[in-house]
């Protein structure tokens, strides 16, 4: 997806006076989906049946009968809080997520409930790194992960770290044209 003008006033209260965007992007929310719907459906195929054979195949004449009645019960409320609460993270965290790139650090924006913003300062990076996962590759929707990392904040993997542009479309492209002016940044600051 390509910068818009929206986008770009996401980051205004975080950057400084003489900093500029040069490109905003969101995750392919089909892919950050994924992984809620895989949790849905694993959670749906022991909880459903397992609390509707409690409930059904309960004895009404045993002394028990509000134990499995009540664990039944149980069972399918769980079910339904979290797929409740999975349901609405994931459109929070799809609502409120996106990364910029400007002429002085990579950002990112994020939360649940509030916003949140981490930036790393491009002079920094001293790792980038894409990973096109199983899933990723599966779904045929052309994402991936683009992880940076630096000394203060290094990568433990490949895809492990607390500055990752999660998800993106065409993330070759897209580390390609973050890796090309991260190295053109640098070269000008050591010209000067």
């Amino acid at each position: 997806m390509e910068t818009n003008l929206k986008d770009q006033d996401l980051f205004q209260v975080v950057l400084d006076d003489d900093e500029k965007i040069v490109r905003v992007l969101r995750p392919h929310k089909g892919r950050a989906w994924f992984g809620t719907i895989v949790l849905l459906i694993l959670l749906s195929v022991v909880m459903l049946p397992f609390g509707i054979c409690m409930i059904i195949f309960h004895t009404p004449s045993s002394p028990d009968v509000e134990d499995t009645l009540g664990v039944g019960i149980g069972a399918l409320v769980f079910w339904s809080v979290i797929c409740l609460l999975s349901i609405i993270a994931t459109i929070l965290w799809c609502g409120k997520t996106v990364y910029a790139w400007t002429n002085k650090r990579v950002l990112i924006r994020t939360g649940y409930i509030g916003v949140d913003y981490k930036s790393l300062d491009l002079n920094m990076v001293g790792a980038l790194s894409v990973n096109v996962s199983f899933v990723d590759k599966i779904l045929h929707k052309n994402t991936g992960t683009i992880a940076f990392g630096s000394m203060a904040s290094p990568m433990t993997t490949q895809t492990v770290s607390k500055f990752n542009f999660a998800f993106v479309y065409d993330p070759y492209r897209v580390y390609k044209d973050v890796k090309a002016y991260i190295d053109q940044q640098k070269s000008n600051a050591t010209t000067k």
